[in-house]
């Protein structure tokens, strides 16, 4: 176990030395599953690799759930732009022996939206039929004392009207705990799949050939959004009922340049929770804050986060640990 440990603790670190010289965004599709859900993680600034537990952590560190509950239940909602909703749904059961068992779902509800062609520009009175989702199996167990690791597999989903796909995807993480101010160490990497390619052929309006012979074309492969994160969560002070604890995650996507993130929170007799978080390199925004409230087994955790041009965007979770 120590040896498996240690490979995967060198495979995930090195992982994050290949830098891209440039930002290749619109590289990857699947990007409903880059949308983070939570309303601690959010409102700390998604600096939670190593931080996330419970049900909910397979969204970020499927390592996490091996310190789930019994019976763990978790629902995480979206309000997001142009009248999108983001949602995610999980269910963990931990077994004294065999390990951390988990089933979850992410989707997105993008409203009604009405067709629109060359030759009806304003609309054809047909609406759009979409469709975004992931639907996986987790599994966690701790290695050692202090080293836990996760992995998911799931089925992804992303279709717009006739022209879509399906395919299989996986997250792998991994947390180890230090005795030193209860610091813990956290990696993964989501989204990690073959490319795919969506259904059907289209016009390349772009090339006159295609559209003045009305010659069709396959569609393109592509990737989906792979991640790489890295981070650390410290206790900064912790004495009677107060504590503030700090964390930091590198991200690095496939499609885009590596990330900074951070974030913080106090709470009070670990009861009341006040976050702040920030990523230092967002393009947009980059600004989140929330409040978190903890009675007997419901945790109920509240995100208010920036988005620059685009506004603020709430995000609401909500646990129940048995």
């Amino acid at each position: 176990m120590k040896k498996i440990t240690i490979i995967l603790l060198m495979v995930l670190t090195t992982a994050f030395t290949v830098a891209e010289p440039f930002a290749p965004v619109g590289t990857a599709t699947g990007q409903f599953l880059t949308i983070g859900v939570g309303g601690r993680e959010v409102a700390m600034g998604e600096a939670v690799t190593a931080l996330t537990e419970g049900s909910g952590s397979v969204f970020w560190n499927p390592s996490g759930i091996s310190d789930a509950e019994n019976h763990d239940i978790y629902a995480a909602y979206n309000s997001w732009p142009a009248g999108i909703h983001v949602g995610a749904l999980s269910y963990a059961y931990r077994h004294s022996q065999w390990g951390t068992f988990s089933v979850n779902a992410k989707y997105v509800n993008f409203g009604e939206l009405e067709i629109t062609t060359v030759e009806n520009p304003n609309g054809t009175g047909e609406m759009l039929q979409m469709s975004n989702y992931a639907i996986g199996l987790s599994y966690g167990r701790y290695l050692t004392d202090r080293v836990s690791m996760g992995l998911t597999a799931k089925l992804v989903n992303e279709k717009y009207g006739l022209n879509g796909y399906k395919t299989l995807a996986w997250d792998i993480g991994i947390v180890y705990r230090a005795p030193f101010r209860n610091l813990k160490i956290g990696m993964s990497i989501l989204n990690f799949s073959n490319k795919v390619q969506f259904s059907g052929t289209y016009i390349d309006y772009s090339n006159s050939k295609s559209y003045l012979t009305n010659t069709e074309y396959p569609f393109d492969y592509w990737s989906l959004p792979m991640t790489f994160r890295f981070g650390g969560v410290i206790d900064v002070f912790s004495k009677g009922p107060n504590k503030l604890i700090a964390a930091m995650d590198m991200v690095h996507p496939n499609d885009n340049q590596e990330q900074y993130n951070i974030g913080i929170e106090y709470s009070y007799d670990t009861r009341v929770f006040f976050r702040l978080g920030y990523k230092l390199t967002a393009d947009e925004g980059g600004f989140s804050t929330g409040i978190g409230l903890k009675w007997n087994r419901i945790v109920l955790d509240y995100a208010l986060c920036s988005m620059g041009d685009l506004g603020l965007t709430n995000r609401l979770s909500l646990g129940f640990k048995m």
